[in-house]
């Protein structure tokens, strides 16, 4: 079989670019059978470098979420006469003709559909969400599967569009039935450690908590600085390192707030990162909704307990080895974040539920996995019928 990925967004810098780096780096370990034709943006063209004699790669300079994407980027893939292709995410060519597999993370604009969350114009943002919404159907209804991070997402799914009779009729079985649930991994973060002088020169102290990711909306940093302000009163030695590429999110929230005690690190290396990891206090992780929520799992794999959302997702993916709060309540997430940084005998706990954990969560079953999904979206190719 021969089989596209769609990697333009391979590499770090995003959850999604990091699922494609994986997903790719594990197919190569254990797939030597299938052929695969790996599309990379020109800007990671040269980050990835084949290391199995049945991966090529080629490039298409075409930015995703565009005008050219939906015109020429589906004529591309079908030139490759392919047996199956697979999109990390819900933008799909409408003209591409390719049977595909189809990952969708989450639906968070579904639920946050603000012009907040954009750096658009409230008028384009409201066009662009009407396509989105559009091109997001469409991509669900001629998918053969769908991939889904956890059996959140999934039901989220199926709740939003299982009874669409634009998608599948009235019947929520036929949508859920191509649905499968494959978790993510925890990447093998390099071991290396800078150490306390390097933080030093970063501006970082000896006690802080951490946070990882972007500053849209719905990551609630705002929430989660109104509860480091009530923290500090107590814990003046306090800080709060934000870890993320330094875009108009993050510049937007640094000029809302007079921040005190508050590091906006930027964009880091896995280097980096591991450093971070390892000499925080605690990792917190305010979000009001995720499709599935890497950084505790990150954290976890250092030894670094976590203190997060009261949310669905995190139950599913995270159990008992977390402190939680109320997201909507600054008081409440500095009660956990004060309870995570000083309750001993349960951070001793979480440290012990983590052995159990993390081995659900690996790089390459999920690829493993995801050749399951694309054999068996080609027997459904091959039978004529659209699933």
């Amino acid at each position: 079989m021969k089989i596209v990925i769609d990697a333009r967004f391979f590499g770090t810098e995003t959850g999604i670019g990091r699922y494609i780096k994986e997903l790719v780096k594990n197919l190569e370990k254990i797939d030597s059978v299938n052929h695969y034709v790996i599309f990379l943006a020109r800007k990671n063209f040269d980050l990835y470098q084949p290391k199995n004699k049945n991966f090529t790669k080629k490039m298409a300079d075409i930015k995703w979420y565009g005008l050219k994407e939906q015109l020429f980027f589906g004529k591309m893939i079908d030139g490759e006469k392919a047996d199956l292709c697979h999109f990390p995410h819900f933008n799909v060519p409408l003209f591409c003709k390719t049977p595909y597999v189809l990952t969708i993370h989450d639906l968070i604009l579904r639920h946050f559909p603000t012009s907040a969350s954009s750096t658009k114009n409230p008028i384009i943002f409201y066009i662009k969400y009407f396509f989105y919404n559009f091109i997001l159907k469409n991509a669900l209804r001629r998918a053969k599967k769908i991939i889904a991070p956890s059996y959140f997402v999934r039901n989220d799914i199926i709740k939003n569009f299982g009874g669409d009779s634009r998608l599948r009729g009235n019947d929520k079985g036929l949508m859920a039935d191509k649905i499968r649930v494959i978790y993510e991994g925890v990447s093998v973060l390099p071991q290396l450690d800078s150490g306390t002088d390097f933080l030093k020169q970063k501006g970082i102290g000896e006690r802080y908590i951490l946070y990882v990711g972007n500053a849209y909306p719905h990551k609630n940093l705002e929430r989660l600085i109104e509860a480091f302000e009530i923290l500090k009163k107590e814990m003046p030695d306090l800080q709060l390192v934000l870890v993320g590429k330094n875009n108009y999110f993050y510049k937007r929230l640094a000029v809302s707030r007079k921040l005190l005690a508050v590091s906006f690190y930027g964009y880091a290396s896995d280097e980096e990162l591991a450093t971070l990891y390892k000499h925080a206090s605690l990792y917190v992780f305010p979000s009001l909704m995720e499709g599935f929520g890497l950084p505790p799992l990150e954290a976890l794999s250092f030894g670094l307990p976590s203190a997060v959302s009261d949310i669905p997702i995190f139950h599913e993916i995270l159990g008992h080895a977390v402190f939680y709060f109320n997201p909507k309540d600054a008081n409440d997430m500095a009660r956990a974040i004060g309870f995570g940084l000083r309750d001993t005998d349960k951070r001793n706990r979480i440290l012990e539920e983590r052995m159990a954990l993390l081995p659900r969560y690996n790089w390459q079953k999920n690829a493993g996995l995801t050749k399951e999904a694309y054999d068996g979206a080609q027997i459904f190719v091959r039978r004529g019928k659209i699933y």
